[in-house]
């Protein structure tokens, strides 16, 4: 693939990082953390600039014309700012609900403009994404428990997987109705999670052409890009501060070994980029793709530890107080390291295909 951007990504990678920039400061993501919420302000404004227009189609006829280039390009930049909204959580919603020509009608403009806001449910206490246990009743009524719901408590709508006629589909529910009861978690990124109890809860079945295995490569290979997003972001922040930081009379950055320290932080980094971006550019051609968004997931999460410890150990004692903002993108890193399949979970549907015999001529 060509890894150059279009004039037309450098015009969107412009627009959204100047946006994030002016409305979303540091210090009221603090405050967010503090009170466990989310900004639902700055994702009104999101909805407001048109950036979900990356995840419908306007016109409803499927995927042309939009590249998952362009939303993978936005999901990293909304990470490298640590926002508190739910861009990938309903990126995947999205995908799935437009495919459902019943329900898209009615909730893809409601979705869009920020009056709704979807997110998926899928793993179980079992905490496996091959695993689908609970069942919808024949009179379409879910009762069961879904565990780990990036901002579930927040969210107006949960795409639920789950099983009813011996088949495993989505179902569209509404959080804010009866039966539906949260349990919030405290994440390592301090962003919103929960635990979800649904008793005897309408649940809509999708008539949908995705599949549970599609949603959860497309939620793969985006957390992949918000590892990436992360580390990218301590890089840039570490390599500022080794320019300016000052030991035995000059910068810390004119000493080999913290040179060696950045360039491997960069190397691990551009890796990482191009393992997801590759990801991506598979499924935009239709490709399932398992083997190469697995790869790209696990490469990502392996690397997030090495860059940030490193970021951290450049930094110094600088690097640990919560005044210095480095401390948003080890928690988030290490946080999107473990969504969406850890290393081992990835390496795991790696080794699946391992014995299949590869023509490489």
């Amino acid at each position: 693939m060509n890894l150059d951007p279009t004039e037309t990504q450098r015009l969107l990678e412009e627009t959204v990082r100047g946006f994030l920039e002016a409305e979303a400061p540091y210090d009221r993501t603090r405050k967010l953390e503090a009170d466990q919420g989310w900004d639902a302000g700055l994702w009104g404004k999101v909805c407001e600039q048109g950036f979900l227009d990356l995840v419908f189609n306007a016109q409803g006829a499927g995927h042309d014309g939009r590249s998952l280039l362009d939303l993978g390009l936005v999901v990293e930049l909304f990470a490298r700012r640590a926002v508190m909204v739910p861009i990938l959580e309903v990126a995947v919603a999205g995908r799935v609900l437009e495919t459902s020509p019943a329900l898209a009608s009615e909730w893809v403009p409601e979705v869009a403009a920020g009056r709704a806001v979807p997110v998926p449910a899928i793993l179980e206490a079992g905490d496996r994404f091959d695993s689908v246990d609970l069942e919808v009743s024949a009179d379409g009524h879910l009762t069961g428990t879904k565990y780990f719901v990036d901002y579930g408590q927040h969210a107006t709508h949960h795409l639920v997987a789950a099983n009813q006629g011996g088949e495993c589909d989505f179902f569209w529910v509404d959080a804010r109705g009866e039966g539906v009861a949260f349990e919030p978690l405290l994440s390592v990124g301090r962003t919103p999670v929960a635990v979800v109890r649904y008793s005897k809860v309408p649940a809509q079945r999708l008539d949908a052409q995705a599949s549970l295995a599609e949603a959860i490569r497309l939620g793969r290979a985006l957390a992949a890009l918000q590892c990436v997003g992360s580390m990218q972001a301590s890089l840039d922040m570490t390599v500022a501060y080794a320019k300016v930081r000052e030991q035995f009379g000059q910068p810390i950055g004119r000493f080999q070994a913290v040179r060696h320290h950045c360039a491997n932080m960069a190397s691990r980094v551009a890796s990482a980029r191009l393992l997801a971006l590759e990801a991506l550019s598979a499924l935009d051609r239709g490709e399932q793709a398992d083997v190469r968004v697995a790869a790209a997931k696990a490469a990502a999460s392996r690397a997030v530890p090495e860059v940030l410890m490193l970021g951290h150990q450049i930094h110094g004692g600088n690097g640990v107080i919560e005044e210095n903002d480095l401390y948003f993108f080890t928690l988030r890193g290490k946080e999107r390291s473990l969504a969406w399949g850890s290393v081992e979970e990835c390496l795991a549907v790696m080794a699946e295909s391992a014995a299949t015999e590869v023509d490489w001529f």
